[in-house]
């Protein structure tokens, strides 16, 4: 049995009805402080509820006095809520009865037959004898309904899907799959600690959906809190609102209280409200944008640098606080960012924040609790992350991967830790925290999890789901192109597979996503490419310019996006264009992460080009990974050389980019000397010294 941790008022009747339901055995899942669907502007929930395949329904109230009302109200309530689900009902009732009960922690309490009391000495025979097993596919629309995901199914009807094998039959399948959440995701969802709470998945993994059914539960448990959800991605602010909003109708037929719960941008700006721009406001003082303070700052270091300007500012006197503040994306937050949040949230510091460090787009790795939260008087982390039994987890790791091929997610990952980068020999990063590997869903086949050994990894077959290798091959799902000798080859070539995946795959043309990696070249280069698919009838955008900045996707136009703009979303067929761009250079682990991140937007089939050199390294990469049969097979690095990686492959200041700039004109310059045979031995013997040095002290 799974127990998820929701809010309870008793927390001595939750735990010792726990302790009896342990030792039955059931399989299923209790979910404490369950909210049912608002009746009449009334708020209910049930205390705690058993959804069990060999028990059934169960409800338990913790209610003492006037069982019989209490009992006859919650039944009611309960029938209200499922009723509103189609696949619960049978003709005029409904598919599944459900049976309450009070639960009490001293002697029964005589009543009515027709009611039920259990407590210690009786729930075991009393379950047994009220038991009412449910089959299997009436059980995965009961969890379904009652995780209140429904709402998260797509409403595209496909019509136009007449071939079964197209890959818009495949991706209406995919979309058809019953969506429960499995048993990290519940605790994620529904599982409020007092303090830090941190949510660690792979991309694809649900940390989106699993926020904002957190905000939805807590703005319907805690109508009276303030509540703040926040994000890097502009465009993921839409998203959230109508994530949110559909999930909070699952309890009550009114959209949220904007004033309650707010939906802000970690930063803002003039006319959108961020984290960093109220607090700004609040403060009477004006919030700076993102081109000053690149001027001032760098855009290193712009977000973190403007952040610095206000923490100080902060003070006792300081009212507008949130009562609970979840973050997205948090790899792409500065560390002092945290320091705000913790700031202006109430005791005690209720504080959710989700991440894939591999989603990276600004810095190499997340920053440390002690950089995040500070240290205490003896200069220990302020916050620990620790799991303790019978409370809600305070670290969550989401293992399974419902997005991405386990082939796609393979080769994201080869790609974006070098590990196959010129022969095996090269990699660009890697995690500090080994047991990382299997938390994210890899075993070992082979060879050891330890600095320093050689260990083969493969993703693990209940980290994917079964659909996956029911629809596709890996030939099928990812695609490197063999490299391009031109852009005009390349952008024809993506252009006539976009046409063909339209007229003859049976996709949407909104179905596609189309990525440039150089954020600063995107807009150039999909005006070159738009005319391509405009040769061929087909509309495009350019997600956040020729659409409205909070707009990401259009019916019936396909996708265009830059890195930054496509990351928080996904489409069926994702383009990777001009991934020579990630190959090489300096800044490697951020141009890796990017490689990766675009992949990940895949939700079904991934295709990636480039031209030159670049590609050709970036597709012998993907064959190893490929000759490897998709599995990731490294020595790895001791504790000293990860650092060493992230020393040569970390992002440059502006400083060291205008050195670096120098330097590479200054090497140009010897290299054509050389030819000529200007450059004596002397003077070469002065740059193997050079390099001597550099290597030594790396």
């Amino acid at each position: 049995m799974d127990i998820v941790r929701g809010s309870t008022k008793n927390p001595v009747a939750s735990n010792e009805l726990i302790d009896n339901l342990q030792k039955l055995d059931i399989v299923g899942t209790l979910y404490l402080g369950y909210p049912l669907l608002a009746q009449d502007d009334v708020k209910t929930s049930i205390d705690a509820l058993l959804v069990s395949r060999n028990y059934g329904l169960i409800a338990f109230s913790f209610e003492t006095e006037n069982i019989q009302d209490d009992q006859d109200e919650l039944y009611y309530k309960l029938e209200f809520t499922l009723r509103k689900y189609g696949n619960l009902r049978q003709g005029r009732r409904l598919a599944v009865n459900p049976i309450v009960v009070n639960y009490v922690t001293n002697s029964p309490i005589e009543v009515n037959d027709d009611y039920l009391v259990f407590g210690n000495d009786n729930i075991s025979e009393e379950l047994a004898k009220n038991a009412i097993s449910i089959e299997d596919n009436l059980y995965s629309y009961l969890v379904e309904s009652l995780q209140k995901i429904a709402s998260m199914k797509p409403k595209k009807k496909r019509k136009n899907v007449r071939n079964l094998n197209s890959l818009g039959s495949k991706i209406k399948k995919i979309e058809k799959e019953v969506a429960n959440l499995d048993e990290w995701q519940k605790k994620a969802a529904f599982e409020i600690p007092e303090g830090i709470q941190r949510i660690r998945g792979l991309a694809g993994s649900g940390k989106t959906v699993v926020l904002a059914l957190k905000a939805a539960y807590l703005h319907f448990q805690n109508p009276e809190w303030d509540i703040a959800v926040t994000f890097y991605t502009r465009s993921l602010g839409q998203q959230f609102k109508e994530m949110i909003n559909n999930f909070y109708r699952e309890y009550s037929d009114e959209d949220i209280d904007e004033d309650k719960l707010h939906i802000l941008h970690s930063w803002g700006a003039t006319y959108e409200e961020g984290i960093y721009s109220k607090v700004c406001s609040n403060l009477n003082i004006t919030p700076m944008n993102y081109q000053n303070a690149q001027v001032r700052y760098g855009r290193k270091d712009a977000f973190s640098g403007i952040v610095n300007e206000v923490l100080p500012l902060i003070n006792k006197s300081y009212e507008d606080k949130y009562d609970i503040i979840l973050i997205d994306e948090a790899q792409d937050m500065p560390a002092n960012f945290f320091q705000l949040c913790y700031k202006i949230t109430r005791s005690p510091k209720r504080i959710v924040y989700a991440y894939d460090e591999l989603q990276n787009l600004n810095e190499e790795q997340m920053p440390t609790l002690r950089e995040m939260f500070g240290t205490n008087v003896f200069g220990q982390a302020e916050i620990e992350l620790i799991n303790e039994d019978n409370k809600p987890r305070k670290d969550i790791v989401l293992p399974i991967c419902y997005r991405n091929t386990k082939w796609a997610l393979t080769a994201a990952h080869a790609l974006g830790f070098g590990i196959y980068r010129n022969g095996g020999e090269d990699l660009v990063q890697f995690f500090n925290d080994l047991s990382l590997w299997k938390d994210i869903g890899y075993k070992i086949t082979d060879g050891e999890l330890q600095n320093g050994c050689r260990v083969i990894l493969e993703r693990a077959s209940e980290a994917s789901p079964n659909y996956f290798d029911e629809l596709m091959s890996p030939e099928e799902a990812v695609i490197f192109q063999p490299a391009f000798n031109s852009k005009v080859d390349q952008y024809n070539w993506v252009a006539e597979s976009i046409r063909k995946n339209i007229e003859e795959d049976e996709l949407d043309a909104d179905d596609i996503l189309v990525i440039f990696p150089d954020a600063l070249t995107s807009k150039s280069e999909y005006t070159e490419f738009r005319q391509h698919l405009l040769r061929r009838n087909i509309s495009s955008n350019l997600a956040g310019v020729t659409t409205s900045r909070d707009v990401f996707r259009s019916d019936n136009y396909v996708t265009c996006s830059s890195i930054y703009r496509a990351k928080g979303n996904e489409a069926p067929m994702v383009y990777v264009i001009n991934a020579d761009y990630c190959a090489e250079g300096s800044e490697l682990i951020k141009l890796r992460n990017i490689l990766f991140t675009a992949i990940t937007r895949s939700r079904g089939w991934v295709r990636v080009s480039g031209v030159g050199l670049g590609m050709e390294k970036i597709e012998q990469e993907f064959t190893m990974c490929v000759s490897k049969e998709f599995k990731l097979d490294f020595h790895i690095p001791t504790a000293e050389q990860i650092q060493h990686l992230r020393k040569v492959h970390r992002e440059l200041s502006a400083e060291e980019k205008r050195l670096n700039l120098k330097a590479n004109k200054a090497i140009e310059e010897l290299q054509e000397l050389d030819t000529m045979g200007a450059i004596d031995e002397g003077l070469l013997l002065k740059l193997k010294d050079i390099i001597s040095r550099s290597d030594n002290n790396d």
